[in-house]
């Protein structure tokens, strides 16, 4: 998961934090502060970063304006190797993109509502009770 956004919302939703590359930075880590537009990134996270984007098949932009920002990198790679293909890239939100017109699929609306529809026809409890308990704990520090 490449989480551009500061808000920590991942790690509340239960996710990982070894598993999350916060590329630009969170508020409160002082281990990953927060990045302004011209500073330098972290190293090992945009290594780690291009790593991906050479091995990943298939990107799902979950309600992000794919501005251009580094974590772009994912996304833009995925659509360039996969056109037409159904692989690729996915886009959710309302915002558009400058990604739209190169994405496998692009669905307009919210991202709490696609996910929820998505749940419901994978089978997959929404919301799952696991993960609320740990976004619970990971709150609670």
């Amino acid at each position: 998961w490449v989480q551009q956004n500061h808000d920590r919302l991942a790690q509340k939703a239960g996710f990982p934090q070894a598993k999350l590359n916060e590329i630009h930075g969170a508020w409160g880590d002082m281990k990953n502060q927060v990045k302004m537009m011209d500073d330098t990134l972290r190293r090992d996270l945009l290594e780690w970063l291009v790593q991906w984007s050479h091995h990943a098949d298939f990107c799902v932009a979950l309600g992000t304006s794919l501005c251009g920002m580094t974590s772009d990198l994912v996304p833009q790679s995925c659509a360039d190797r996969f056109p037409d293909s159904g692989q690729g890239l996915a886009i959710v939100g309302l915002q558009r993109t400058q990604y739209d017109n190169v994405a496998s699929l692009r669905i307009w609306g919210l991202c709490d509502d696609v996910m929820a529809r998505l749940c419901r026809e994978l089978k997959v409890p929404c919301p799952d009770r696991r993960m609320e308990q740990c976004g619970a704990e990971w709150v609670s520090r």
